[in-house]
């Protein structure tokens, strides 16, 4: 697969996971009442969980089964991580400068955050 064709798939994923994502977020503050660090946190994991799963068999669906567990627990220990102190710090950032909401300024955050996360993947966690 070109890297073309990987780069598109990983958004079409990544749009996906990032609307889980949203709606996650906005039930969790919305309607759980959750502060908007703890909702962002679980609903950043909610979504790497989701994209995982798409990437392994849309993204890089060629890589050996066997080694999934390994793939998984590398995919949450860097995009995860990445993806909660990432969404976390951009988000409580451009709430305080811009007043926008938590959901809104979380879709700031995402789109900051998917090159770095393509990246990641693609050179350390689902390399061929």
């Amino acid at each position: 697969m070109t890297g073309r064709m990987r780069w598109i798939r990983f958004n079409v994923v990544g749009v996906m996971g990032f609307a889980l994502q949203t709606v996650t977020l906005s039930l969790l503050v919305q309607w759980a009442g959750l502060s908007a660090g703890l909702a962002v946190t679980v609903a950043v994991l909610v979504a790497v969980s989701h994209n995982f799963l798409w990437h392994e068999h849309v993204t890089w669906p060629s890589l050996p089964r066997k080694d999934r567990l390994a793939r998984w627990v590398s995919f949450h220990v860097s995009t995860g991580i990445l993806s909660v102190l990432g969404n976390i710090g951009v988000t409580t950032l451009v709430m305080a400068v811009t007043g926008l909401s938590v959901v809104f300024a979380n879709m700031v955050a995402v789109v900051s955050m998917s090159l770095v996360n393509f990246w990641v993947s693609d050179r350390v966690v689902f390399r061929e």
